[in-house]
């Protein structure tokens, strides 16, 4: 299909103000797949996706074969040899699986100054507009995944002592964070692009809550489906930015600069 740079303004449709939770969170779903749908039609953002897409298959298989190895070295001697071969291919089955809530701290980190390239070409396919005003550098870039991988485990902890605590609590908190994480993964990446602090990059999250609830419900389920998951990175950072244009089309990050305060009824 022909690249063009042509905006496109994806999300004018979007409408901050409604009062309707679930309008909101269903425009946060939304946001999320229209990222698939814009990868799978510009060369030049697929073109930048190659890099984190090999990285994802080979880290969460490097991941999956260690883990299966070391488990059929460890009982090498407990168990016949056909018992032991079956449970390294569910070790390995498994370990693909829960790798991918471990590889995407990881890839924020050593896969964010191009992540943050990519966020800059869709902003710049969806709006015309090249860049976001100012250019992070790439240790800059580093930094904040860093920042956002310590914020992300004390919440874990958080939520683990909370389990421990008060298991009827387990399961609903669990799946909670495990959707807060999803989508705050990716909505990190375009606002940290703008140069937006931690601090401020929760507040707008927060001050438009049902929004990115819908987009970390939808990275969350798609993180569980083989094969969509190896494109997950690239197509969530897109569905993100595309997310974060719009709300910068409606000045919902201008808020932020400004130190203003939100009413926080969404």
């Amino acid at each position: 299909m022909e690249e063009t740079v042509n905006r496109i303004n994806i999300g004018t449709g979007y409408n901050p103000d409604s009062g309707n939770v679930f309008y909101h969170v269903r425009w946060g779903i939304r946001f999320f797949f229209m990222g698939f749908r814009l990868l799978t039609r510009h060369a030049s953002l697929m073109g930048l996706s190659l890099i984190p897409i090999l990285f994802t298959i080979v880290v969460l298989f490097s991941l999956a074969a260690g883990s299966a190895w070391l488990i059929g070295e460890a009982f090498a001697v407990s168990f016949v040899d056909e018992v032991r071969l079956v449970m390294q291919a569910l070790i390995f089955v498994v370990a693909l699986a829960l790798g991918y809530f471990l590889y995407m701290p990881l890839a924020r980190v050593l896969l964010a100054p191009l992540s943050e390239m990519l966020s800059r070409r869709t902003h710049l396919i969806n709006t015309g507009q090249a860049g976001f005003g100012t250019a992070p550098s790439w240790k800059r870039a580093m930094i904040e995944g860093l920042k956002l991988i310590t914020f992300q485990v004390a919440i874990i902890i958080s939520v683990l002592i909370t389990g421990f605590l008060f298991p009827p609590a387990a399961l609903p908190a669990g799946f909670v964070l495990a959707t807060f994480l999803a989508g705050l993964d990716f909505l990190d990446v375009p606002l940290s692009a703008r140069g937006i602090l931690l601090r401020k990059k929760l507040r707008v999250l927060w001050n438009n809550k049902s929004l990115a609830i819908g987009f970390g419900l939808a990275a969350h389920l798609m993180l569980i489906i083989p094969g969509v998951n190896l494109v997950l990175l690239p197509a969530g950072v897109i569905g993100a930015t595309l997310l974060s244009d719009a709300l910068e089309a409606n000045s919902r990050i201008d808020l932020v600069h400004d130190h203003a305060e939100s009413d926080g009824k969404k």
